[in-house]
């Protein structure tokens, strides 16, 4: 099982938060236990994501097209 972290800061470069709202809502849900995170403060997005094995989740390749750029942060983790 391998767990992520992938966030990416909205505040310094396009698009903004306010712009990605609409076509986040409309993103294809995360398998549980992941989702999708929002810290409208801080102007970051991102997701948590589980996965059994090595697989890339499209959510997570349409979430990079949507915001543009790779993300700030991605962090892998093996759960103990």
């Amino acid at each position: 099982m391998i767990v992520r972290i992938v966030l990416w800061r909205l505040d310094e470069t396009p698009p903004s938060l306010d712009d990605l709202r609409g076509a986040l809502d409309e993103l294809e849900p995360l398998p549980p236990p992941g989702m999708l995170l929002v810290n409208d403060a801080a102007e970051r997005i991102g997701a948590f994501v589980v996965t059994e094995d090595d697989e890339v989740l499209p959510q997570l390749e349409q979430l990079r097209l949507l915001v543009g750029r790779d993300p700030d942060l991605y962090e892998e983790f093996d759960p103990l």
